[in-house]
């Protein structure tokens, strides 16, 4: 089980969402990637991956209305591609935070990043994602 908190601060405006979801998770450790179907909101129906390197490097793949692929690597600015219904566009990522503690039985993946257009600031966004194992499938929705 998934359970993600983000805050985005972008061009003055903040904004909070929390979402819950199944995930999968391959690996442990230091390099591992956590699996996920959003079922909320404008992502409703995308799948996200975030693949975790050394535990400092986080690169997240969207496939769905959004596509997008972007890193988020502390000290290192990067450029990715979004692809939306609204058009393409890049975007400039610089992480502030990257940290990690991820096991078999679940952990914890926060990052903190600052994007860019055309080396404009745009905002800063935080990632606290928390996994937990499922012993056992849940129950289903009463009706």
């Amino acid at each position: 089980m998934i359970r993600i908190h983000t805050e985005q601060n972008v061009e003055g405006e903040k904004q909070t969402l929390d979402m819950t979801s199944r995930a999968a998770l391959q690996g442990e450790g230091m390099d591992y990637t956590i699996t996920y179907l959003d079922e909320d909101g404008d992502l409703k129906g995308s799948t996200t991956s975030l693949h975790v390197e050394n535990g400092r490097c986080v690169t997240i793949s969207r496939d769905g209305a959004y596509e997008s692929h972007m890193i988020v690597e502390k000290s290192v600015r990067h450029m990715s591609q979004h692809l939306t219904p609204y058009g393409t566009f890049m975007l400039g990522v610089s992480a502030l935070q990257v940290d990690s503690d991820i096991k078999k039985d679940g952990g914890f993946l926060r990052f903190r990043y600052c994007t860019d257009v055309d080396m404009v600031p745009l905002g800063e966004i935080f990632f606290d994602i928390r996994l937990t194992k499922l012993d056992h499938p849940p129950a289903p929705l009463m009706q």
